[in-house]
């Protein structure tokens, strides 16, 4: 073959059935070029400027020398007990979150529990809650001079007992509200998809329910329930808001709280931040690796398509036991905190007793008056409007070569896509920092150009699974029927795979939309006055003690959220039907 077109069969360039080269097919080859160059230089960028700055004495741009210091001080005492403190709070939290959400699911999903679709539904609003949002309105509550405090004290007249969430015991608690919805959400397929007659023949043998849970149900998700474990410990050691806002005034530091308060507060120190976030990304990355090795390793035959649905378990005297874990976590995860805020939002003074409160609607129309408050929002609908755009356009070129072309070099394309998976958010921050902060030749620093570049390469990886778990479906033989009947490769995209894929692509672009709106963590080293965003502004004003602004904020940032996982959930009918 002497045609530069790509091909599908071969992974090399070559001519398309029954088809010369031709301007389309070469306007492709283009953009796969394109695609795989923007990507790279995307994902490169912050990571190699994080290493180099790792090796500096100086903040960026300051003329720092080379140095291995940044290193040696990895072993000093205060980073040693971060980390340590990074590992225990996560895998903590991560086993509560495997026994908690595992259980909701079990109960939801193999008993006869009536509320099943209610709880699926009140979990997955939970899941979409910024982790922000949920550990201000838990401070709100448990804080020394918080809710419960509060009512203890002027209510019931109660002072030996006092409630202080300000500790290593508070970060895991909301860390654990904040995650369960994701171990619900990962183990429900298993747990649909698993083969009852395993779990039927166990019953017939004479096994009690709980000898069958015990010794069939578990053990056939043993790499499910592993794989989501990985996973949950690694977003819980890369979190950044629950320990910063919790953790920073009980002295309790985690990896990603050291990093940030060594670059925000003086002395800083770029160079040891930068180290501690390249440790910090290796870590993320030998789990990621983890995780991948179990998925690949653990694909059951006793997980099928066509799986036979087991008789639901009867609760019979454990019936009150199911609602009190299932509506319980609900309304510690969602209702009680999205209460909370509500009420604080609508007061002058915060005050616990809502018979003493001054109501006013003063801080939600300070929302619309202020004028900084408007740049924030304006700002924010700008860098997800544009930036989820940017990003689904990236990961639909990479899901398409990756995933139905398979060029020279797609399966290094598809590494790469898949880097930004063990890179924390604020250490995609703080690579940026180091790679623009002095960059005269094209100043992004500074722009809302930087937090775009920063969230859509933290978030490419959710556009690509999205759109690719809808491809990988498609039947390669539509387009193959195109080629025969002499369509180049780009119409059959265009006529053919692009409107099957269209609802994944919506949904994908809301998606992103949602998780940029949400997005702190990489945005909290890129900020400036001029291009703040929402999640800055609300973890301003907390900051300054105002919980009726932060409040006030957050319930409309929240309910942003929740109508763009509506549109999700209507433009794409799998994900509304799960």
């Amino acid at each position: 073959m002497t045609d530069n077109t790509i091909t599908a069969s071969t992974g090399q360039l070559a001519a398309a059935p029954v088809q010369a080269r031709t301007a389309p097919d070469r306007v492709l080859q283009a953009v796969y070029y394109a695609t795989f160059l923007i990507i790279t230089v995307l994902v490169a960028i912050p990571i190699l400027a994080l290493v180099y700055g790792s090796f500096q004495t100086a903040a960026p741009g300051a003329g720092g020398t080379f140095t291995l210091a940044n290193y040696a001080n990895l072993t000093s005492s205060g980073v040693v007990s971060s980390m340590l403190t990074t590992l225990w709070i996560g895998l903590l939290a991560s086993v509560l979150c495997i026994i908690i959400g595992t259980t909701i699911a079990l109960i939801v999903h193999r008993t006869d529990f009536k509320y099943g679709r209610l709880i699926t539904a009140l979990v997955g609003l939970s899941f979409y809650f910024p982790s922000f949002i949920l550990a201000m309105a838990w401070i709100i509550i448990g804080a020394p001079g918080g809710v419960i405090n509060a009512v203890l004290r002027d209510l019931l007249g109660i002072t030996a007992v006092q409630s202080d969430i300000y500790t290593a015991g508070g970060i895991v608690f909301v860390m654990v509200l904040h995650q369960v919805p994701f171990v619900y959400l990962t183990m429900r397929g298993p747990i649909l998809g698993m083969d009852g007659i395993y779990e039927e023949a166990a019953r017939t043998a004479g096994a009690k329910p709980m000898a069958v849970l015990m010794r069939v149900t578990l053990p056939l998700l043993g790499y499910s329930l592993l794989s989501s474990f990985i996973l949950t410990f690694i977003i819980t050691i890369e979190q950044f808001a629950i320990p910063a806002l919790i953790g920073i005034p009980g002295h309790v530091t985690m990896l990603a709280t050291q990093l940030y308060l060594l670059v925000r507060f003086t002395p800083a120190d770029y160079g040891l931040a930068a180290a501690i976030g390249i440790m910090l990304s290796v870590i993320t990355g030998i789990a990621i690796w983890a995780q991948r090795r179990v998925t690949k390793t653990g694909r059951l035959t006793t997980v099928t398509g066509k799986a036979g649905r087991a008789t639901p378990i009867p609760l019979g005297k454990w019936k009150w036991a199911a609602y009190f874990v299932t509506f319980g976590f609900v309304i510690l995860g969602l209702l009680l905190p999205m209460v909370i805020l509500i009420y604080t939002s609508l007061l002058k003074w915060f005050t616990a007793n809502p018979m003493n409160g001054m109501y006013t609607m003063r801080n939600y129309q300070f929302i619309w008056e202020s004028s900084s408050t408007l740049t924030s929002f304006w700002n924010t609908l700008i860098v997800s409007g544009v930036g989820a755009l940017f990003g689904v356009l990236l990961g639909l070129f990479a899901s398409y070569f990756t995933l139905r072309l398979k060029p020279t070099g797609y399966r290094l394309l598809d590494f790469v896509v898949t880097l930004p998976f063990g890179v924390p958010g604020v250490v995609m921050g703080l690579g940026l920092l180091w790679a623009y902060a002095n960059l005269t030749i094209v100043p992004l620093y500074g722009t809302l150009t930087v937090i775009i570049l920063a969230f859509v390469t933290r978030f490419l990886p959710y556009a690509t699974e999205t759109i690719g778990g809808q491809m990988v479906q498609i039947d390669k033989s539509l387009e193959e029927a195109a080629w025969v009947g002499g369509a180049t490769r780009l119409k059959a995209v265009r006529k053919i795979l692009l409107p099957i894929v269209t609802p994944s692509v919506q949904g994908a672009y809301f998606l992103l939309f949602m998780a940029f709106f949400r997005e702190i963590s990489s945005a909290i080293l890129l900020y400036t006055a001029a291009t703040s965003v929402v999640s800055i502004s609300i973890w301003s004003f907390f900051e300054q003690a105002n919980w009726g602004l932060a409040s006030s904020l957050s319930v409309v940032a929240t309910l942003i959220i929740f109508i763009a996982m509506s549109l999700i959930l209507w433009l794409m009918p799998a994900a509304r039907k799960a």
